[in-house]
């Protein structure tokens, strides 16, 4: 049976090559032997879907994959029996011929002028024998010759995807917390010429993580899709808060006469001040949580809390008024 290349990058028989190389590179990534190490499943796979983007990207393959079911480097779909879409069957000398019409088509006349050359024939005989004129038909020279490339030669002709390019953003911890769009310039590497994107920092990101832009790393190779452009994002820090997860920290010093009697208090937060109520006989160091005033996850309408460590302030000069109230305080046992 010859492979349905469409069902193996998972699109429509009439998909655009855009459509092909978009599904190309999210199919190879996905299997590529570096992310999956080991696996040999994931390795034929990434075979399969690389032989599908090689074929569906060159008209005339596509047209006699389309037509004949015909496929490069698959000698099997040469040898169909007729039935009734008419097959290939090998003859004499080696050459195929397409037997669902009247007389047959040799196949070596459908593969004599692809892109416009013709085959030299050598002492052998066939038009097949010089490689180099069809050097862009990949695998056929060792179809028709039953032979199979040397090492490394039909890993030199695959599709390779561009190499990917980082950028550094430094941000505001504002910024980050409420999104922004950030505009970076950057000169790329295969032209040395400046470039100007626009870049959507999403609410609620986190320090180090990467955006990334796709297409717009280096260029690819042999019709390979171009790399991702990965924006590293580092998030400058806040004069008093901290950030934890999606939590946000602060710390803040409240007299001893509050801590033991309650009452309220005024405390920061990112959109605005909020008012704490700190009930009697709060212990230093106690933390508060007010739920939802931290930063929202990304994508998401969840948020993180304010967490407010209270410390308790204890004067250190005192007057003499404020002095004898204290002592009338110890005395009375506090």
């Amino acid at each position: 049976m010859v492979k349905d290349y469409y069902k193996i990058l998972g699109i429509d028989k009439n998909a655009s090559k855009e459509e092909i190389k978009r599904a190309f590179r999210k199919m190879a990534r996905k299997y590529h032997p570096d992310v999956n190490p080991g696996d040999k499943s994931a390795e034929e796979k990434f075979k399969e879907v690389n032989a599908a983007y090689m074929l569906l990207t060159d008209d005339k393959k596509r047209e006699m994959y389309d037509k004949f079911g015909v496929v490069e480097g698959d000698p099997s779909s040469y040898q169909q029996g007729p039935g009734p879409g008419g097959g290939f069957r090998r003859g004499p000398g080696g050459s195929y011929t397409y037997t669902g019409g009247p007389g047959g088509i040799n196949l070596e006349d459908l593969f004599r002028n692809i892109g416009g050359q013709s085959g030299r024939r050598s002492s052998g005989g066939s038009p097949f024998e010089d490689f180099d004129v069809f050097s862009d038909l990949g695998d056929i020279f060792n179809v028709f010759r039953g032979q199979q490339r040397g090492p490394g030669r039909t890993g030199a002709r695959m599709p390779q995807s561009g190499e990917d390019l980082r950028y550094d953003m430094e941000i505001d911890f504002q910024e980050a917390y409420f999104g922004a769009e950030k505009t970076i310039r950057f000169k790329k590497p295969d032209t040395n010429k400046e470039k100007t994107i626009k870049v959507k920092i999403p609410r609620g990101i986190h320090p180090n993580q990467k955006l990334r832009i796709t297409n717009e790393g280096m260029p690819g190779k042999r019709g390979g899709p171009a790399g991702d452009l990965y924006i590293s994002v580092n998030i400058k820090p806040h004069p008093y808060f901290k950030r934890k997860g999606d939590d946000l920290y602060y710390e803040t010093e409240i007299p001893f006469t509050l801590a033991a009697l309650g009452g309220k208090i005024s405390v920061p937060s990112m959109e605005g001040n909020l008012s704490l109520k700190v009930p009697p006989g709060t212990q230093d160091l106690t933390t508060f949580r007010l739920k939802n005033q931290g930063f929202y996850g990304i994508g998401s309408e969840n948020r993180g809390n304010l967490l407010i460590k209270v410390k308790i302030k204890v004067p250190k000069d005192l007057n003499p008024k404020q002095k004898r109230l204290i002592e009338d305080l110890q005395a009375l046992g506090l």
